[in-house]
């Protein structure tokens, strides 16, 4: 019996057995890896994720929490999700290019909810992305999030956007962004 091999990105991946990985796409892969990360971070921060079946407002899923906020007794900010291994660094900062009708959507003010890009890194290399083992499972890199609401109109049909670099996307952060929320004010 052949084990055929697996290319990721030009690369063909099997265990040293000779076993191979499935076939997803690399594109793939980071979408599912993306959400599992935003799924772990909402997790630890005892909060919820609401799945949009149709991607219809340039919109992933929605965060929701359940406690007591100065204004409401509930939180929740929509997510564009985005992953990436490239390096993001440019000229001493870190940007992230988006479509002309995805910026559009993210700097709209005039939505219920306010939204949050999230760019997810990880390695370039498929298996460095996720480590198990009796005492942990780590997951590789590093997620960033920035709030575009209220920026500027664009000619291009895309642009940058800075992604600042104390802006991570983890449980702490997360909680903040939806006291803010709660609180009526923006992530």
């Amino acid at each position: 019996m052949t084990v055929s091999k697996v290319e990721w990105d030009g690369q063909f991946l099997a265990l040293d057995n000779g076993v191979p990985y499935g076939s997803l796409h690399s594109a793939e892969c980071k979408q599912q890896f993306s959400l599992a990360y935003t799924h772990a971070v909402t997790t630890a921060a005892r909060c919820t994720i609401s799945d949009l079946k149709v991607d219809i407002e340039r919109i992933d899923f929605t965060v929701r929490q359940s406690a007591r906020h100065k204004k409401y007794s509930s939180s929740q900010v929509d997510i564009q999700l985005k992953c990436t291994w490239q390096d993001l660094e440019h000229n001493g900062r870190l940007r992230w290019r988006l479509s002309r009708d995805h910026y559009d959507w993210l700097r709209d003010e005039d939505t219920y909810n306010h939204k949050i890009l999230v760019v997810v890194t990880v390695p370039r290399m498929l298996d460095e992305w996720l480590e198990a083992n009796d005492d942990h499972l780590l997951l590789r890199k590093k997620a960033y999030w920035v709030c575009l609401e209220g920026m500027g109109e664009i000619d291009a049909g895309s642009t940058y956007v800075d992604l600042p670099e104390d802006q991570t996307f983890d449980v702490i952060q997360l909680l903040n962004i939806l006291h803010r929320v709660g609180n009526g004010e923006r992530p």
